[in-house]
Formats: structure tokens, C-alpha cells, sequence
């Protein structure tokens, strides 16, 4: 029998891989995607669940990046209002913190003129008078609070609404399916993998490694071998405490190195993360 051919083949169902899928699908290209155990199963599953306009990215002045985080913010909230939602976002100040509120203040001015100076990106100072209603924060030393809006959004649905979106327009998926090796010809890629129905065999003319942490490992399958690529690997902090506040999202410091750490309403329960 003929082994199937595609333009494309993605290896890999994170967000990345699911949204390569949709864009080429989109394009009209014929799309078969491969991931290994289920979809966002991986880092997609294991974010901080937020889709932030990138203000934390102002303090290292990478305003492009945060025009385009603020840009695909919108895409999201237009395209998948089920799945990402506006949600009320904190940032109290206190007297050991180390940006004063002079800082966040310009930031948060500098954030709203990239966001275009819209309703969404504006932000105000929330009035002594109503610190307490903050879901029990500490006002001890507090110089200030400022709220902003953000979004928030389920990782690992989000992943399976994108690929369903892909699927719509024609991509394929296999999972669970283990990539296996890939040859490179004159055309393309023969490609290889294992699903429930024994090893597998297609044709496409380009391959996508959108693998995340393994990508190394998927490059070791591909002959001639690509070069390697250097990845750093980087891991967040996320527990699940019990008790869930209710007015929005805490954007507080860690208080050895300064380092963003978002405290989060999160299935009945309060997500805490780096």
C-alpha cells in the first residue's frame, strides 16, 4: 500500500505544535500531527495558566515582545471567549518590596501606551479604603495597590480546542503515536511511527519538530541528523493550596530575589506560581 503524503507533518501536541498545525491547515496545506501520550500533556498542562500581555517583560525593555504578547492576548480573548477570560490583576507594594510604587506606576503607564491606550491595558491605584476587601492581604508595611486586567485561561483545554480547530480544516492527528525516525530525500521526509495499529509509514514534504524539551531527542530520529540545537531547560514552581480567593489574581514578589510569583484563583482552589 502507498504511504500518505503530506506538506506537512508536526511532531508534537503542545500548544506549539497544535497551533503549526492550525496556521498550515489554515493555509490549506495537508497536516498530520503526532504526539506521543495526549494532547498538552506535557509543558502545555503545566504553565502558570495565564495569558499576560507581557508586563513583566518591560523591565528587560523588550516592548516588541510585549506588543506582540498583548496582540495575541486579544487574538485569544476574540477568538476563544469560553476558554480565555479578563480577570482583575493585583500588584500591592510594600516597604521591603523592591520596585516602588513610582515603578510600577511608569510601567503600568508604559504598558497601557503599548496596549494602544485602550480600555483593557488601563489600570488605577486602588484607594486605601478598600484594601481590606482583598481577600485577607496583608496590609502591614503596604505602600499601595494597583490593579490591572490580564487573562486568564486552561492550559490543556485551550491546547485541545486549538487542535480541534486544526482538525476542522483538515489537519490529522495521531495520538497516541511515538515518532519513530524520519529520512530526508529529494522531496521531502519518509517518516516513521508507532500508533495502536502497529508502525506507520508517510511522506511529507516538510517536517515540524515542535517537541519542546525533547526536541534533541527527536533530532537523534532524523537522518542526515540536523544540527543540534541549544535548549535551555527551564522549569517553574507551581503549588495547589486549599482555599480559593475571589477578587482576582495577587502579582506579589518573592521576598529573597524579586522574582514575579502570581497567586491565583484556580478551580476552587489558589494556584501559586513562578
Amino acid at each position: 500500500m502507498t504511504a500518505p503524503d503530506y506538506d506537512v507533518v508536526v511532531i508534537g501536541g503542545g500548544i506549539h505544535g497544535v497551533g503549526v498545525a492550525q496556521a498550515a491547515a489554515a493555509a490549506g496545506y495537508s497536516v498530520l500531527l503526532l504526539e506521543r501520550q495526549a494532547l498538552g500533556s506535557g509543558t502545555s498542562s503545566r504553565s502558570s495558566k495565564l495569558i499576560h500581555g507581557g508586563l513583566r517583560y518591560l523591565e528587560s525593555a523588550r516592548f516588541g515582545l510585549v506588543r506582540e504578547s498583548l496582540r495575541e492576548r486579544e487574538i485569544l480573548l476574540r477568538n476563544a471567549p469560553e476558554l480565555v477570560r479578563r480577570v482583575p490583576f493585583y500588584i500591592p507594594v510594600y516597604s521591603s518590596t523592591h520596585r516602588p510604587p513610582w515603578m510600577i506606576r511608569a510601567g503600568l503607564s508604559l504598558y497601557a501606551l503599548l496596549g494602544g491606550l485602550s480600555r483593557d491595558t488601563r489600570f488605577e491605584s486602588v484607594p486605601r479604603s478598600r484594601w481590606g476587601n482583598l481577600d485577607g492581604l496583608d496590609t502591614r508595611d503596604l505602600r499601595a495597590v494597583f490593579r490591572y486586567e490580564d487573562a486568564q485561561t486552561d492550559d490543556a483545554l485551550l491546547t485541545q480546542a486549538v487542535m480541534r480547530s486544526a482538525q476542522a480544516l483538515g489537519a490529522e492527528l495521531r495520538c497516541p503515536a511515538n515518532f519513530l525516525s524520519a529520512i530526508r530525500d529529494e522531496t521531502g521526509y519518509r517518516a516513521h511511527y508507532l500508533d495502536n495499529s502497529g508502525e506507520q509509514t508517510c511522506h511529507t514534504k516538510s517536517l515540524v519538530n515542535a517537541a519542546g524539551p525533547w526536541a534533541n531527542t527527536i533530532l537523534d530520529r532524523i537522518t542526515p541528523r540536523p544540527p543540534k540545537l541549544t535548549v535551555d531547560l527551564i522549569q517553574g514552581a507551581h503549588i495547589l493550596v486549599a482555599g480559593e480567593i475571589q477578587r482576582g489574581v495577587y502579582y506579589i514578589e518573592a521576598p529573597s530575589d524579586g522574582r514575579a510569583v502570581f497567586v491565583m484563583p484556580w478551580k476552587g482552589n489558589t494556584l501559586i506560581g513562578t
